[in-house]
C-alpha cells in the first residue's frame, strides 16, 4: 500500500513498504520534460539530465561514478515529454547512502562549464545515433509531422542547432525554476522502515535545496492537434522499409484508457494479435510487427511499427490497414476480450514483484491522476470494460487523422494521402 505523504514546502512523497524483498528502489521525478521548453532550447531538460550526473557542490565526477558502483546496484536516469527521472535500485541496507547520493545529484549540481561542454557532444553524438537508427527516426518523424506545431511534437533531445544553442546560464535558469520542491513527486518502493525513509528524503529536501518556490506555469496547456500526413525518407542504405502509421487516442487521464488498451493489445499488442497473426505468421511479409499507445496529459496517439523488405511495404500496408477496416467494421470476439484482459491484467500484476516498477507506477500516476490507485482497483477497472467499449475505441480507428511515416530504400510513398485518409 502506497502512503502519501505532502510536505510543507510542496513536495509529494510517495512510501510503499515490501517485507518480502531485499532491496529498494527510490526515485526523484520532476515535473519538467520536453513540452515545458522554450522553442529555441529544445532539448535543455534532457541536457539538464545529463550535466547533472557529471559534478555536484560536493562531488566530482569521479566520486559520483564511485558513489554509484559502491551500491552495487543500479542509478540511472530518463527524460519524457512531461516529466525526468533519476532512480536507484540498491540493497535494503543502502537507503542512507541512496538517498544522499539522489538528493546531491538532482538538488545541488554545480554547472561546471567543461562539463556542460563534454556533455554537449555526447548528446549531439546521441542525436547522430538517433538519426541513424530507423526504427527511433520513423517514429520521431511521426509524431513531429502528427502533433505538428505542439511541444508534445518535438524530440525529447532537441536537435543539432537547439543543443549546440543552450548554454551555462540557460540550464541553471531551468534548473532553479523547475528543480523546485513543488515540482517534485519522490517515490520509494521496497526494504525499509517507513517512518525512517520520510525522515530521510525530508531531511535531503530541506538540506539540498528542494525551494518552496511557486513553480512556473506550464509553457502550454493547448491540446495538440493531429495533422494527418504522408512522409518518406528515403535511405538507400537500408535493407528494410520502416514504416509507423498513427492516429489520434485517449489521453493518459481519459476514462477511455483501459479500453484503449484492451484494443491495442488485439490490434497489435503480442503474439496472439490480429496483425502479428496475419502480417507475419499467416503471410510472411515481416519479421516484426506490432502496436503501442502513448497516452499523455494533453493528449495521446496509436502508433503501429513494422519493418519489412521494401517490396513488400505495399501489401504490409494494405493488410495491415485492411485489418484496422474489419476491427472497425465487425468489432472483437468475446475470446479475444478476455484474452486481452488476462494479458493486460497479468503485465500489471507481474509488475508488483519489482520495486523498480512499484516505484515508478506511484510516480506516474501522483503525475497523471494525483493518486495512487492500488493494484486491486487496477484490476477490477480492467475487468469492468465491456465488449461495447472496446468496439466503441475500434471504431475510432477511422477519422480524419491517419498518418504514415516510412524510412527506407523506396521511391514514392506506397499510398497517397487521399487514399490514406479514406482507407478506414
Amino acid at each position: 500500500m502506497v502512503i502519501r505523504h505532502v510536505l510543507d514546502n510542496g513536495a509529494v512523497v510517495l512510501i510503499d513498504e515490501m517485507k518480502d524483498v531485499r532491496s529498494f528502489s527510490l526515485g526523484f521525478f520532476v515535473r519538467a520534460g520536453s513540452q515545458d521548453e522554450p522553442a529555441a532550447r529544445r532539448g535543455i531538460s534532457h541536457f539538464l539530465e545529463h550535466v547533472l550526473f557529471k559534478r555536484t557542490r560536493r562531488r566530482s565526477n569521479v566520486q559520483i561514478a564511485r558513489a554509484i558502483d559502491a551500491l552495487g546496484g543500479d542509478v540511472d536516469a530518463f527524460t519524457t515529454k512531461e516529466y525526468t527521472g533519476f532512480y536507484v535500485h540498491t540493497m535494503d541496507t543502502r537507503l542512507a547512502d541512496a538517498l544522499d547520493l539522489m538528493g546531491d545529484i538532482v538538488l545541488s549540481p554545480a554547472f561546471d562549464g567543461k562539463d556542460i561542454e563534454n556533455e554537449r557532444g555526447v548528446i549531439l553524438e546521441e542525436i547522430g545515433e538517433a538519426n541513424d537508427n530507423p526504427e527511433d527516426l520513423v517514429h520521431e518523424m511521426l509524431v513531429r509531422s502528427f502533433w505538428k506545431g505542439h511541444p508534445l511534437g518535438e524530440p525529447i533531445l532537441g536537435t543539432t542547432r537547439s543543443v549546440r544553442a543552450i548554454s551555462r546560464r540557460d540550464l541553471y535558469a531551468f534548473h532553479r525554476s523547475r528543480y523546485v520542491a513543488p515540482n517534485l513527486i519522490v517515490s520509494a518502493a521496497g526494504r525499509f522502515r517507513a517512518g525512517e525513509a520520510l525522515a530521510g528524503i525530508e531531511r535531503i529536501l530541506r538540506r539540498r535545496g528542494g525551494r518552496a518556490a511557486a513553480p512556473r506555469s506550464r509553457r502550454s496547456e493547448r491540446r495538440p492537434v493531429a495533422h494527418s500526413h504522408v512522409e518518406v525518407e528515403r535511405r538507400p542504405g537500408l535493407e528494410q522499409a520502416h514504416l509507423c502509421l498513427g492516429l489520434a487516442a485517449a489521453p493518459q487521464a481519459s476514462p477511455r484508457r483501459y479500453a484503449a488498451h484492451l484494443l491495442d493489445i488485439v490490434l497489435g499488442g503480442g503474439m496472439s494479435s490480429r496483425l502479428f497473426q496475419e502480417v507475419r505468421e499467416r503471410r510472411g511479409l515481416v519479421y516484426s510487427i506490432g502496436s503501442s499507445l502513448h497516452g499523455y496529459r494533453l493528449g495521446g496517439y496509436e502508433a503501429i511499427s513494422a519493418a519489412c523488405a521494401p517490396r513488400n511495404l505495399p501489401r504490409v500496408l494494405d493488410v495491415t490497414l485492411r485489418e484496422m477496416r474489419r476491427l472497425r467494421r465487425d468489432g472483437i470476439s468475446r475470446r479475444e476480450l478476455r484474452w486481452a484482459k488476462d494479458n493486460l491484467k497479468g503485465s500489471l500484476v507481474l509488475a508488483l514483484e519489482s520495486t523498480v516498477s512499484r516505484m515508478s507506477a506511484a510516480a506516474r500516476q501522483e503525475f497523471y491522476f494525483g493518486r495512487t490507485a492500488a493494484p486491486e482497483e487496477w484490476v477490477s477497472r480492467v475487468e469492468a470494460v465491456t465488449q461495447e467499449q472496446v468496439e466503441g475505441e475500434a471504431r475510432r480507428l477511422g477519422g480524419r487523422s491517419l498518418s504514415l511515416s516510412v524510412v527506407g530504400n523506396v521511391g514514392e510513398s506506397p499510398i497517397s494521402s487521399a487514399d490514406l485518409a479514406s482507407a478506414l
